[in-house]
């Protein structure tokens, strides 16, 4: 398929994930206000040892429309850059251990958030692993997008105000997750070569 002048792959195999995962988090947006609360990462809970389920949870439910909206054009973004990485379920399969990563650097790092919402940790995430798998294979494009993802993490960790709403260490969290996901698929397909 053309638009506006590209060539996008249209196969179900490169397009569902994706569009899956952008479904997934508008229907849970559809959820009741409470439910939406209960789903969010509740930092007292998670330190108490209770509702550890909100580590995953707390990555797929956002604060408000526009939120979702910024991370569902990140998501076509990423996408877009990387569809040679998002083609089939294979390369999903690691978004679990990146919202894991995300919402413990949140919750370890950045205490003065009580709740967290939001994909964009993960998102972060997934650009790194993508942009440094496309180095590896020496797409230097990958290697452009990886240091302005990473620059912008170190930029926020280092500039932001201590109250700036900005989850950014959620955003190191998701970037160091993929990362060492993009290293340790190098490494497993090296030696299976």
């Amino acid at each position: 398929m053309v638009l506006f002048g590209l060539s996008i792959p249209s196969q179900p195999r490169a397009v569902f994930p994706t569009l899956s995962v952008m479904l997934l988090l508008t229907l849970i947006m559809l959820l009741p206000a409470a439910t939406l609360q209960a789903l969010k990462l509740d930092r007292e809970s998670f330190v108490a040892g209770e509702q550890l389920w909100q580590l995953l949870t707390g990555q797929l439910v956002h604060h408000d429309w526009q939120h979702l909206g910024l991370n569902l054009l990140g998501l076509l973004v990423c996408w877009a850059l990387f569809i040679d990485h998002q083609q089939g379920w294979r390369r999903w399969l690691g978004v679990p251990l990146i919202m894991l990563s995300s919402s413990l650097a949140q919750v370890y790092f950045d205490p003065q958030v009580r709740f967290y919402a939001g994909f964009s940790g993960t998102l972060y995430g997934l650009f790194a692993y993508c942009a440094l798998t496309d180095t590896l294979q020496k797409r230097w494009l990958g290697a452009l997008i990886l240091i302005g993802v990473c620059g912008k993490v170190v930029y926020d960790i280092f500039t932001l105000p201590e109250f700036s709403g900005l989850a950014f260490a959620a955003h190191a969290g998701g970037v160091v997750a993929g990362l060492l996901l993009a290293f340790l698929c190098k490494i497993l397909t090296l030696n299976h070569s």
